[in-house]
């Protein structure tokens, strides 16, 4: 049902773009036509080794030898593809081949020599119940997994070493860590993307993530420290609380993009830091990529149910974040652990500083 769906939504982009086909080879997209598949190989690629290609009436798995049984055992097995297999020596001849099988104009997801390119993102929401519950289950575990993380950690142990931690946990869940930004001490205020080091944590930590199962992805932040948290964190963290509670709470079917941006840019004037937000982008829609947009006061999208977003408004020092899903009766968060700390008193409460034994 989910499969037949999307591949509806397919058909009528190619009627409506005047289109025999399209070749799909973006890892998201193929993630999300498959309900899941993984076309990739290399975990830092967005385009596969694999492509699947759709007609108005066909549907077909384009994969060299080396691809095509894994692919077709582990991935797309259930959905009926024709098989078109090709040598590995012979992948140069993946749009020669896509011609000849649509026979006529050809769109792809990446560029290739004579097709249109062309963007499916869009066709990628509203996201049908059975998405929906496997993002939340992800976003459950997903923020299960930093918060037995952000326990276990003690001074003394490295960025690094952390972000193996979470590493671990994550992959025993099939969960793959796509952004993984660890930052101890006087990092959190340098930088506002810290990749890990071997810096040993101190006093506190941010644990930063984005993590990926059957091509969704859930992003959140949480912040550690050992030791009571000074006022001027303990009021920062406040304030980036409140900024992210507008961001959410703002987020609301029907509403344009840049004023759900507007909201937030008004939270964080009201709360003494009005400059912060030019320091690092605020989030966007989310779901298949980390964020298909990063929103601005530009912004013309207009929320709609089963989209799904990540704000990550920070103030120097503090971050807030985590993912959320829009429906028709409200926008609920996904990736909030229950046993953490909140901050209460908030349009919506949102995940405190995790206070422990220096």
């Amino acid at each position: 049902m989910e499969y037949e769906t999307k591949r509806e939504r397919v058909r009528r982009f190619l009627a409506d773009n005047g289109l025999a086909g399209v070749v799909i080879r973006k890892v998201s997209n193929f993630a999300w036509l498959t309900a899941g598949g993984s076309n990739f190989v290399a975990l830092h690629t967005d385009v596969g080794a694999s492509s699947l290609l759709l007609t108005r009436e066909g549907a077909y798995l384009l994969a060299n030898n080396i691809e095509t049984p894994r692919l077709a055992d582990e991935e797309v097995g259930r959905l009926g593809l024709e098989q078109v297999v090709m040598p590995w020596y012979e992948d140069d001849r993946l749009g020669e081949e896509a011609k000849r099988i649509a026979g006529g104009p050809l769109g792809s997801d990446v560029p290739l020599d004579g097709c249109r390119t062309v963007s499916l993102d869009h066709l990628h929401y509203p996201l049908v119940p059975e998405e929906i519950e496997r993002y939340r289950l992800l976003g459950e575990e997903a923020g299960k997994v930093v918060s037995s993380v952000c326990r276990q950690i003690v001074p003394g142990w490295s960025e690094f070493e952390v972000a193996a931690e979470a590493s671990r946990l994550f992959w025993q869940r099939g969960i793959q860590p796509v952004v993984l930004l660890v930052a101890a001490d006087e990092r959190i205020g340098r930088y506002r993307h810290p990749l890990a080091t071997a810096r040993r944590v101190k006093k506190t930590l941010l644990v930063v993530v984005c993590c990926r199962r059957a091509g969704l992805i859930v992003s959140l932040s949480r912040l550690v420290s050992f030791g009571a948290v000074s006022d001027d964190l303990a009021r920062r963290h406040r304030a980036v609380c409140e900024v992210d509670a507008a961001f959410i709470s703002g987020t609301k079917v029907g509403r344009k993009l840049s004023d759900v941006f507007a909201d937030g840019i008004e939270a964080y004037g009201r709360t003494g830091f009005p400059d912060e937000w030019r320091l690092h982008h605020q989030g966007g829609p989310t779901g298949y990529a980390t964020r298909y947009s990063r929103a601005t006061m530009r912004s013309a999208e207009v929320v709609s149910p089963g989209q799904a977003y990540a704000w990550n408004p920070s103030i120097t020092g503090t971050k807030s974040e985590d993912t959320v899903v829009v429906t028709d009766t409200g926008t609920q968060v996904i990736s909030a652990d229950q046993s953490w700390p909140m901050v209460e008193g908030l349009p919506v409460a949102r995940p405190d500083i995790l206070v422990r034994e220096g």
